[in-house]
């Protein structure tokens, strides 16, 4: 077996052959195993962004690699969906059950496993695989990232999924990422968008709960002129699941791209939706929302890049913390300096319930054109007292009052976002938390109520 840091240019060469794939995409295989052997693995105390996480302390690359696939799927998704569009399942490194019902097949939609696309597809394949994450494409932002470059070389299961121009989804594609066996997992999937197609895509992560594992996972998106498209990302992981996500789009002039992460579940989770605007007009929404618990560590990074004139942004990242959690929330917002007419905001509010719980934010802008409107802040609290008395002198009891000032501080994610499933899925899994936690512990912010009394 062979980890992240032990992989040769042999064991892939050795994997590409066995899965069929075409000599250039070995060779790009091999070409990203040389860059990654060039790289050293982050360190935090030098690393600008990744000096927020303790990378030694919290992530393990001598895993071995699973490409078993020998663990079962799990029989269901856990958003509440009745699905009649393709469904993908990623099992222990390989892609299992996918199914494209006839008459989207008949309109050119393609959901696949990505090794054979890269033969029945390969102009589309070969332009846009690790166009976005390459260390030498163009725009991708950041310094070199060796967990990025080894997926780049070393990824298993793959998926590619083509909405061709013109073609607009009413239901959403699913694709569920599951561990059942310990070790390294590095998913990688691809999607492109023909101009004015519109879709939707949901990656649901989930793992047994015993499984101890790595998860290395690369989602790159094109989405070509006027195209319209959403990506929901949910993290259930068990509680010794370690998960490293780069989802990076490039949006196209007017394009319209919304990022919803919903991170409630893993040991670790460094989530990172970045979305490069290089067409004018383009626009993103990057939204989350995430409840960390005991020894949860959640590191979320949006990154946006306004190249193109005209380009509109605003981010938003919502969270609860308990126990001895930490969530970390470093949002970039970067402007060219021909990015003329650019809109963007972005913020993140925290709200701490128990004692021993820590929240950072460091909302950030990059800008080298004046005449730009931006906006940014961040906001860390506790629950308002001033709340909760209104609540409760309404004969709410206090538990539930505090149930529905949580739930309540979510909402705001979900405005103006109608995704099927999504929030009633979110919702539910805080639900549980908050009944779960220690409502006596809750932290009260007394100001506001002080106010209340002395005047």
């Amino acid at each position: 077996m062979t980890s992240l840091s032990t992989f040769t240019e042999d064991d892939l060469a050795g994997h590409s052959a066995a899965a069929q794939e075409p000599t250039w995409l070995t060779d790009r295989r091999l070409a990203a195993a040389k860059r990654a052997l060039d790289l050293a693995w982050p360190d935090s105390r030098k690393d600008e962004f990744w000096r927020s996480t303790p990378f030694a302390q919290r992530i393990d690359v001598e895993r071995d690699i699973v490409r078993s696939g020998a663990g079962p799927a799990p029989d269901s998704f856990t958003a509440p969906l009745e699905l009649a569009l393709p469904v993908a399942r990623i099992v222990d490194g390989v892609l299992t059950d996918v199914t494209v019902p006839a008459e989207l097949a008949a309109r050119g939609v393609v959901v696949t496993d990505l090794s054979t696309a890269a033969t029945e597809h390969r102009g589309l394949v070969e332009a846009h695989l690790g166009s976005l994450t390459s260390s030498d494409a163009e725009g991708t932002g950041g310094d070199a990232d060796r967990t990025i470059t080894a997926n780049d070389a070393a990824w298993t299961a793959g998926l590619f999924v083509h909405v061709p121009a013109e073609v607009e989804l009413d239901e959403p594609i699913v694709v569920q990422v599951h561990a059942s066996e310990s070790g390294a997992h590095l998913p990688r999937v691809l999607a492109v968008l023909g101009h004015h197609a519109r879709a939707a895509i949901y990656l649901e992560h989930t793992s047994t709960e015993e499984v101890d594992a790595l998860v290395d996972e690369v989602v790159e998106v094109i989405a070509s002129d006027a195209a319209h498209l959403d990506v929901v990302s949910f993290q259930l992981w068990g509680s010794k699941v370690d998960h490293l996500a780069l989802q990076k789009v490039q949006a196209h002039r007017d394009s319209r791209i919304r990022q919803l992460s919903v991170t409630v579940g893993g040991r670790t989770v460094r989530y990172l939706p970045e979305t490069d605007l290089v067409g004018p007009g383009a626009e993103t929404r990057p939204l989350g929302l995430y409840f960390a618990d005991e020894g949860q560590w959640f590191d979320l990074q949006p990154y946006v890049r306004h190249i193109a004139p005209h380009a509109t942004s605003d981010v938003l990242f919502k969270g609860a913390l308990q126990g001895h959690s930490r969530t970390v929330f470093r949002g970039n917002i970067f402007v060219h300096k021909d990015a003329v007419g650019t809109d963007t905001d972005e913020n993140n509010k925290s709200l701490i319930l128990t004692e021993g719980a820590r929240a950072d934010a460091t909302p950030f802008l990059e800008i080298e054109c004046a005449d730009i409107v931006a906006g940014h802040g961040s906001a860390t609290g506790q629950i308002d007292a001033l709340q909760l008395y209104y609540l409760t002198s309404r004969g709410i009891p206090r538990d539930e009052a505090l149930r529905l000032i949580v739930t309540g501080f979510f909402r705001e994610v979900f405005s103006g976002v109608d995704l099927p499933g999504v929030e009633a899925t979110a919702l539910e899994r805080i639900d549980a938390l908050v009944d779960a936690a220690d409502l006596s512990s809750f932290q009260i912010n007394d100001a506001s109520l002080q106010d209340v009394h002395d005047e």
